[in-house]
């Protein structure tokens, strides 16, 4: 059995940026794991050599990180975050938007309504940058004596030891001392069932689902192209996304609609927008009920995202009626027209559009599970975002290194 001293399973943005501070600052033996294939084609959009940051629309939010301070010291968090901006600028300037406040009118609406409203400051990186950020990290990777990386393989099983962890993968057995978890957005439902095996999971009772809605941009004038979320209750409107596509988005066995305007071929007059409903079900019921809506829906539209009139919700003539779990959505959209009235009438909405998280489990500061040198960053840790996946796996690997 081969032996490690730190084993990162998931090869994402999480996974990546831990291993390549790793090659610059350890000398631990180290052993990146990822299910999807190396700086080359993907099965999926998601799988493969940082995960969502090439398959995805190649946005940055860049306070996405801020998140990590409810469970990480700000020194620690700020101190990573430096490191991740400057291995970011190697592919060239960061050029930071700054996102804007809707029209004065609009904004008064949107409190009115009783809505809190959320900016998002971004980098928009095109194609080109992030292979070439992709080379570099990859050169880097290759050539550092302590780091070894395994593609096309999947981890079937983790088992702790007294003074290690045993993982069972498609090319053989792994021994590592320590382990860190990044498995990020595709592997949200295996790391469910990690967290469930492992005991870990103190909270799974929040199902999150909705629509993406999609309209013609001159339909909100007044917003100024701002990318701000809206947040009211148990309601999350946004990111705003323009001049995109809505696109499906594979994860295995379903497929949930996503956004692209990094291309050409993506380019269009329209702004989408998700409207997701973070509802409450039975404890230990979340990731399921959240997992089974988004297959329901796939299903009931023969396998693809389906695109549909707004307004047919609104008549409950749409398929998902049918489905108790979908009421509050007729709801929820009559209360967004007083914010954009153009919704009931220019507007189409895109399933299944689910948010792919994981369950609530206790972290540490130095994000250490309750599992003694068990590591979780990115969205394996709760951490929406690239940002947040880039900087935590900087913090976890400092940790599991120190």
């Amino acid at each position: 059995m081969i032996k490690y001293d730190v084993g990162i399973i998931g090869g994402g943005v999480a996974g990546c940026m831990a291993a390549l501070k790793a090659s610059q600052n350890y000398k631990e033996k180290i052993i990146v794991i990822e299910l999807g294939s190396y700086y080359g084609k993907r099965r999926r959009q998601l799988e493969g050599a940082l995960g969502s940051f090439v398959g995805g629309d190649g946005k940055l939010y860049v306070n996405d990180y801020q998140q990590l301070l409810d469970t990480v010291d700000g020194r620690t968090v700020n101190a990573a975050n430096k490191y991740i901006l400057k291995q970011l600028e190697l592919a060239g300037p960061m050029r930071i938007i700054q996102d804007k406040l809707p029209s004065v009118a609009t904004v008064k609406k949107i409190e009115a309504a009783g809505f809190d409203i959320e900016l998002n400051h971004h980098v928009q990186w095109s194609p080109d940058s992030i292979h070439r950020l992709s080379k570099i990290i990859a050169e880097q990777l290759e050539n550092s004596p302590n780091i070894t990386l395994s593609f096309n393989n999947e981890t079937h099983a983790i088992t702790k030891l007294k003074n290690g962890f045993t993982l069972t993968t498609d090319q053989g057995e792994i021994f590592c001392k320590k382990i860190i978890i990044t498995v990020g957005r595709s592997g949200w439902r295996w790391i469910n069932k990690l967290y469930h095996d492992m005991g870990l999971i103190i909270q799974d009772n929040i199902a999150a689902y909705g629509v993406t809605i999609e309209m013609p941009v001159n339909n909100l004038k007044d917003w100024n192209k701002s990318h701000c979320f809206l947040q009211h209750k148990d309601l999350e409107i946004g990111p705003f996304n323009y001049s995109g596509t809505v696109i499906p988005e594979d994860h295995a066995d379903l497929v949930i609609s996503s956004f692209r305007s990094n291309e050409s071929r993506w380019h269009s007059d329209k702004v989408s927008f998700p409207i997701i409903g973070f509802k409450e079900v039975s404890e230990g019921q979340g990731i399921i009920q959240t997992e089974r809506l988004g297959k329901l829906a796939f299903l009931m539209f023969d396998d693809r995202v389906n695109k549909d009139k707004v307004k047919n919700i609104l008549s409950n003539e749409w398929p998902l009626a049918q489905i108790p779990e979908y009421s509050w959505l007729k709801g929820a959209i009559e209360e967004l027209s007083s914010i954009i009235p153009a919704i009931t009438s220019k507007a189409y909405y895109h399933v299944p559009t689910v948010l792919p998280m994981c369950a609530n489990i206790r972290l540490s500061k130095n994000l250490e599970t309750e599992i003694d040198d068990m590591y979780v960053a990115g969205e394996s840790a709760g951490f929406r975002g690239i940002m947040a996946a880039a900087v935590s796996g900087a913090i976890a690997i400092d940790s599991a290194c120190k």
